[in-house]
């Protein structure tokens, strides 16, 4: 990306230097906020986050953020946070613990910690973790609808502990709105087989009860999941970094979507994800264009990291590590990327929009 001398709209990705947005603030917003689902011992964590996103985006965007957690927030770590960031508007809310961080009324808790101990035996990342099992439900199912994002219609979703390697000198919010997006992601991966044994099988029950058309034919972004045998070929999009539409998920669809799922009870007898839930979701509701793709974001979560590859001009004043370590991993090259498969989805999207089907 290269700096634009006149830009002023901050909705296309572009390289500018500090000076040119001291000069010219951002003056239209989005109706957008910054939001966390995170616990008070995170603190430390959740402020290196801030400290980041602050340096590398937000101190000439402004954007509010929420902070959600399913106990109360103590003083000290809401003063501590506010002050990784003073000048940034930021809410504290408490999620409702017993209708949608608990198990509900249709799933068997003692089935549900049964189930739990077989999946530490079989080796399911965090299967034996009841509030792991609670947050992918919460995330999949509850978030968009806390009072405090009622004013709001996007979001850019923070994890403790993550890393931005580039600065983001322009509006992703109003870039999604200008281009029709729905959906961005930054990094997207193979899921762990063994979390997800029957969610694919119940999406296309799904879709088949609600006629919905999953084929190539239709030109939604489903069959991006599909391998060459109709089976999941495990790629979705890491949720621990979204920015999207909260109207997505508010739609009648997606709340029909996610209540057949949680009706299985396999957001706790399995180990469903929020990743693979809003991945498929995307695929049932959203074509191809409506999903975007962040390659100039520079990002690392836990020890996997995504920066846009020297010579591609994306990027502004990126500060990416080289190579792969055990403390951060070129996910782009990695063994379980799906990024090859999203360039040829992408190819073939390009190439479909050109065929004429036959009934």
């Amino acid at each position: 990306m290269q700096p634009t001398a006149y830009y002023k709209n901050y909705d296309e990705p572009v390289c500018l230097p500090e000076r040119h947005i001291r000069i010219n603030p951002p003056v239209a917003k989005a109706k957008a906020a910054i939001i966390a689902v995170v616990r008070n011992k995170e603190q430390e964590k959740m402020i290196a986050s801030i400290i980041q996103l602050e340096e590398r985006f937000n101190k000439n965007f402004r954007y509010p953020y929420v902070f959600l957690n399913e106990e109360p927030f103590t003083d000290e770590f809401k003063i501590a946070v506010q002050e990784s960031a003073p000048s940034s508007k930021m809410d504290f809310g408490l999620i409702d613990k017993a209708s949608q961080w608990s198990f509900p009324p249709h799933v068997s808790k003692e089935k549900a910690l049964q189930k739990f101990d077989e999946m530490s035996q079989n080796n399911v990342m965090f299967g034996n973790m009841e509030s792991y099992h609670h947050m992918c439900r919460y995330q999949s199912g509850f978030f968009f609808d806390h009072p405090l994002l009622d004013g709001y219609d996007w979001y850019w979703r923070l994890e403790p502990g993550v890393k931005f390697y580039c600065d983001i000198t322009y509006d992703p919010f109003l870039y999604m709105e200008k281009h029709n997006k729905q959906y961005g992601f930054v990094i997207t991966l193979r899921e762990l087989s063994n979390t997800v044994p029957t969610l694919w099988q119940t999406v296309q029950r799904y879709a088949k009860s609600r006629h919905i058309d999953i084929s190539e034919k239709n030109n939604l972004l489903f069959p991006y999941f599909a391998d060459n045998k109709n089976d999941y070929n495990m790629c979705h999009f890491w949720s621990n970094f979204e920015i999207a539409s909260l109207n997505l998920w508010r739609s009648p669809q997606y709340r029909d979507f996610f209540n057949y799922l949680d009706q299985t009870g396999n957001f706790f007898y399995e180990r469903w994800g929020d990743a693979p839930v809003h991945s498929l979701a995307a695929g049932l509701f959203l074509t191809t264009d409506q999903v975007h793709y962040f390659e100039d974001f520079g990002y690392q979560h836990d020890s996997y990291r995504h920066c846009p590859a020297k010579g591609s001009e994306l990027g502004c004043r990126c500060e990416c590590p080289s190579g792969t370590t055990d403390q951060s991993i070129d996910h782009d090259s990695f063994y379980d990327t799906c990024l090859p498969v999203w360039r040829k989805w992408i190819k073939t999207t390009e190439a479909r929009k050109s065929w004429v089907w036959s009934s």
